[in-house]
């Protein structure tokens, strides 16, 4: 079993109600994981890289996710942002569990409540800094070029 990627905080006003393998209490902050489970195959073996996590955020809090090298970082990441989906559990957003969304309203949902900003940034070259930060309302006709 790998270790959990996220830790149990004492300070219940740090922002991380709980991040255990137990499964969450409903949420009224913008996150709520709820005993997810990711697996993965490595050649012939299964991989879990996500074994039952739970963590609720609250509104306005700050989270680190931290752990040793493959304990699950960029998976839970990941499913909390849409860009993969759990094996079991749910990920609820803003009150909407994205593992219930089709792939066109799931893309849409991360346009609209989801920023990400990506290790290697992901930037298009051909667009200015500020187009790039602008460029999820643009597709959404709120902004002009």
């Amino acid at each position: 079993m790998q270790p959990n990627p996220a830790t149990t905080t004492s300070d219940p006003s740090a922002g991380v109600a709980r991040a255990t393998g137990a499964p969450a209490a409903a949420a009224d902050g913008p996150l709520s994981v709820s005993a997810v489970v990711k697996r993965f195959r490595q050649g012939d073996r299964g991989v879990r890289a996500l074994d039952g996590v739970s963590l609720d955020v609250r509104r306005g809090s700050f989270v680190a996710v931290m752990g040793a090298s493959g304990s699950g970082k960029s998976t839970m990441l990941h499913l909390m942002a849409g860009l993969t989906t759990a094996d079991e559990g749910k990920v609820v957003v803003d009150g909407q569990d994205i593992g219930r969304l089709d792939d066109k309203a799931l893309t849409l949902f991360r346009r609209r409540h989801i920023g990400l900003v990506f290790q290697s940034f992901n930037l298009i070259p051909t667009l200015t800094a500020e187009e790039n930060l602008l460029l999820p309302l643009m597709l959404d006709g709120k902004v002009d070029r």
